[in-house]
């Protein structure tokens, strides 16, 4: 195991030592009974990315985003002349974080990419670098939404994979989420979902726990915690709840990686769920 550095706040992926969050787009609120009031993770995370969203390179994500990508490319088929994919909280598209790189490094494996975030500066970064390396809105863009999973969103797209990488642990509603994301599954369609969990144990039966969170201990560090829901990151059990909630089928939840935050361990994986054919 080795530690992330996390500089940028968004971490589509695996270990070194993370020194923010990851992702983006959060929806929902979420009671703050410190302070008796309301939180709107969706607001909190657009003004954030609003604001961090920039053309700087990160090499340490650029190796991140390749490993996330090989563990996708291997959990589904794509097709370069068929295959269309939805990047959701896809942040720049380019180099400054994990999540961003995705969709560059799974862009070569598509006919069309079409990433998803609500930071109206990220988007406008992520449409620059399609522009400026000379690939066609056709077959590359990004939309500024708020997905509700209604009909005429999105032009009435519908895709046949949809990824969201070290997003989810911003989002204050997993089931909702992951609800929307279906929508835009065509029938028989794979959302996969890389995120952040607690570190797992083996046990000497052969099975395997997350550690549950002790106290006040959280995966992510405390200035980042009006822009994570999730501060432990996501368990199995509620990702899963999420994907059934969905309706989505042929789940698998695959640790993939190992790696500290600021000294808390915590496990990647990739959670993978089908959105059946009838």
């Amino acid at each position: 195991m080795s530690e992330l550095d996390h500089p940028h706040p968004h971490m589509h992926h695996p270990m070194h030592k993370v020194e923010g969050p990851a992702g983006d787009g959060a929806h929902g609120h979420e009671h703050d009974h410190e302070h008796g009031k309301s939180k709107d993770y969706a607001e909190a995370n657009k003004e954030h990315f609003n604001k961090t969203a920039s053309h700087s390179v990160n090499e340490l994500w650029v190796e991140l985003a390749r490993r996330t990508a090989i563990a996708i490319l291997d959990r589904y088929p794509f097709d370069e002349n068929s295959t269309t994919l939805m990047d959701f909280a896809c942040n720049i598209g380019e180099y400054s974080s994990h999540s961003s790189l995705l969709s560059r490094e799974l862009a070569a494996h598509t006919k069309l990419l079409v990433g998803v975030d609500i930071s109206e500066k990220a988007v406008d970064i992520f449409n620059e670098h399609v522009y400026n390396q000379g690939i066609p809105r056709e077959e590359m863009r990004a939309v500024c939404a708020d997905l509700k999973g209604e009909e005429g969103e999105l032009d009435g797209l519908k895709f046949d994979v949809i990824t969201c990488a070290a997003s989810y642990h911003h989002f204050e509603d997993i089931n909702k989420i992951t609800k929307t994301l279906t929508f835009f599954l065509k029938p028989g369609g794979t959302l996969l979902v890389v995120d952040v969990t607690p570190k797992t144990h083996s046990h000497a039966d052969g099975s395997s726990s997350s550690s549950a969170p002790q106290g006040d201990s959280t995966l992510f560090p405390e200035q980042y915690h009006h822009v994570v829901a999730h501060k432990h990151g996501i368990s199995p059990e509620a990702i899963k709840a999420a994907f059934d909630g969905a309706g989505l089928c042929c789940y698998t939840f695959e640790p993939i990686d190992t790696f500290k935050v600021l000294g808390n361990e915590g496990t990647l994986f990739v959670a993978k769920g089908k959105k059946p054919l009838h």
